[in-house]
């Protein structure tokens, strides 16, 4: 106990005296560091670090509160607190409102798929529009290049029913993960205004990224309008997270008769990155 009151008390007082307080050695690095831990030599056996406070998972940081929409309570007071959270290996900073992982990478480890190339054609995901009403089509994905395919993350898990209740990924750890979409569309029909199909990730049902495609500048397109289109974003994705990928028509009330088909070819694909 007497330990400890000596230990506060000179901190304390060395903050009084010179309004800055230095472990490890009389050095300080800067003048305008209020408070600096120093190794006093540079080298693997003597450098030492800080440690800062650690907790497993969300739900045990402070001001945690489920019931609100973003999980913590607001606390202007406390913005600019940071702790360490092991699930997703990130330091986390909390900004008044809720708590934000800090972003680095520390990963490359991927998992990409692609379409069966040997999907008959009336079998390809499709959507059709007629006038300003366009379906929406499930895009699934699977190991099929053998060359290029595989599943370092361990996230492929097709699960329901294509176009129904149907999730492609189900992610195993927590963090932000950088995803790539590519798919290869064909077009035909009339089109009196440049036809474009949307790609869509949905994250647990909901829509997490969009990307309105063009297929073609021209007007009055009867058939044939081809393209590989692109769509990549970050997400933050909890474990047992769900993702899948699908594609409608873009609305457009001077269309009268689309149809678009994802075709599995080497353009069409799926790359998630964990960062």
């Amino acid at each position: 106990m007497m330990k400890k009151i000596y230990i506060s008390a000179f901190i304390t007082l060395a903050s009084t005296a010179f309004s800055q307080v230095t472990l490890g050695s009389a050095a300080n690095p800067s003048t305008n560091s209020m408070f600096s831990v120093v190794n006093n030599e540079d080298n693997a056996a003597k450098s030492k670090g800080m440690m800062i406070p650690t907790v497993n998972n969300e739900s045990e940081l402070p001001l945690y509160n489920i019931s609100d929409s973003d999980h913590f309570s607001n606390d202007p007071t406390m913005q600019g607190m940071i702790m360490y959270r092991k699930d997703i290996q990130r330091v986390v900073v909390y900004d008044g409102e809720k708590w934000k992982p800090t972003f680095y990478e520390n990963g490359g480890r991927t998992t990409r798929a692609s379409m069966n190339p040997a999907t008959p054609e009336n079998n390809f995901p499709s959507v059709t529009c007629v006038l300003i009403g366009c379906g929406e089509k499930d895009v699934p994905f699977g190991f099929y290049n053998n060359t290029l395919d595989g599943d370092k993350l361990g996230i492929i898990d097709p699960q329901g029913t294509v176009n129904s209740n149907f999730n492609n990924f189900t992610f195993k750890e927590s963090g932000f993960y950088r995803v790539l979409i590519s798919l290869k569309v064909k077009t035909s029909g009339i089109h009196v205004s440049p036809p474009v199909i949307s790609f869509r990730a949905l994250k647990n049902g909901s829509v997490l990224a969009r990307n309105d495609v063009s297929l073609n500048e021209a007007i009055l397109i009867t058939a044939g309008a081809n393209r590989v289109g692109t769509m990549e974003f970050l997400a933050m994705f909890d474990k047992g997270d769900q993702l899948k990928v699908q594609v409608s028509g873009g609305i457009s009330i001077l269309t009268v008769a689309d149809v678009y088909k994802i075709v599995p070819t080497d353009g069409t694909f799926i790359n998630i990155e964990k960062l």
